[in-house]
């Protein structure tokens, strides 16, 4: 009679079939987890990318309306400035007959129509209008001419025809967006500028303008009544590809680590509800993204930011065509 006890063999394989379900509904459990996990990400992933694009759309079509109010503002506009110009010179044939007037008075002092001139003279002090004429034509002129320049930043940013790539000055993009939101800048910041010279880079102007533009205006936002912005470019050469870099630096408050972690998050804003729609440094990031460059960001609490964007001389992605 053997001694193996056919109950202990009956139980072992019931024990050791249950520790193989076990085994393997773990496995499958596990597997179904990460299953779950990666498709949450990209879930999340294509979430933003849709944000994104939807904002990008919106921003298309700002680009286009604006570019059409700035098309219809240089009509009057270029009229009225040449009205100007036509009254500056009127004003000076009245200011040269005058002048005529006054050079021979002393042969008809005792004429009445000269009395009745010299009295009138007085009476509407005519020399203080002729010189606040000519001061109120000049500054109107330079006025109307300002607004012609910032129509002509404001196409330059939003004009349709820009979004193709082309070769640009990656430092006139930063001279005129800084001209577009310099209404806002001029009375609290200081504007230095280092530029290196620099080869032409294939890249869509207009984005890049926008993603300047956005971090100039978070420069004043972040540094109050008295700031300072640096502006700095120079070239740079990685494993014999040869990029432009442009560093944007402010003095402002800076970031917390939390905050600078969450910085290119579709819609994270440290600003009050209604000032900002945290939009701005997520579509920045898209942009350079979409120029095969980067943006990195480095900062402190109370020691300001510094945004580094690496562009590539040549961006050899075709969505750029």
């Amino acid at each position: 009679m053997s001694d193996v006890n056919p109950y202990k063999m009956a139980y072992e394989r019931e024990r050791f079939a249950r520790q193989k379900a076990e085994q393997l509904l773990d496995e499958k459990t596990r597997r179904l987890y990460a299953s779950v996990v990666n498709l949450q990400a990209t879930v999340d992933q294509l979430k933003d990318t849709q944000e994104q694009l939807g904002q990008a759309e919106k921003i298309a079509s700002i680009g286009q309306l604006s570019a059409g109010v700035a098309h219809e503002i240089n009509n009057p506009l270029g009229f009225c400035l040449s009205n100007m110009i036509m009254l500056q010179e009127y004003l000076h044939s009245i200011v040269k007959l005058d002048a005529v007037m006054i050079n021979n008075l002393p042969e008809i002092t005792d004429s009445a129509l000269a009395k009745k001139y010299q009295q009138v003279r007085v009476e509407e002090d005519i020399d203080f209008v002729i010189n606040d004429l000519k001061s109120l034509l000049t500054d109107t002129v330079n006025g109307l001419r300002r607004i012609g320049n910032i129509v002509d930043d404001l196409k330059k940013v939003t004009h349709v025809g820009e979004f193709k790539q082309e070769l640009c000055d990656i430092n006139q993009i930063i001279i005129d967006s800084l001209n577009v939101v310099w209404a806002e800048l001029k009375y609290t910041m200081t504007i230095e500028k280092i530029f290196a010279d620099l080869p032409r880079v294939h890249c869509h102007g207009a984005e890049i303008h926008q993603v300047l533009s956005n971090l100039f205006l978070n420069a004043f936002h972040a540094c109050g009544e008295q700031g300072t912005l640096k502006l700095k470019t120079y070239p740079k050469t990685i494993l014999n590809k040869n990029w432009v870099v442009i560093e944007v630096k402010d003095n402002g408050h800076g970031m917390s680590l939390e905050v600078k972690k969450k910085i290119f998050d579709p819609f994270f804003t440290t600003k009050p509800v209604g000032k900002g729609k945290g939009l701005g440094l997520s579509v920045s990031f898209g942009i350079i993204e979409k120029h095969r460059g980067l943006i990195e960001v480095t900062s402190q609490e109370g020691e300001g930011t510094l945004f580094t964007i690496s562009l590539p001389q040549k961006c050899e992605d075709n969505s750029l065509q």
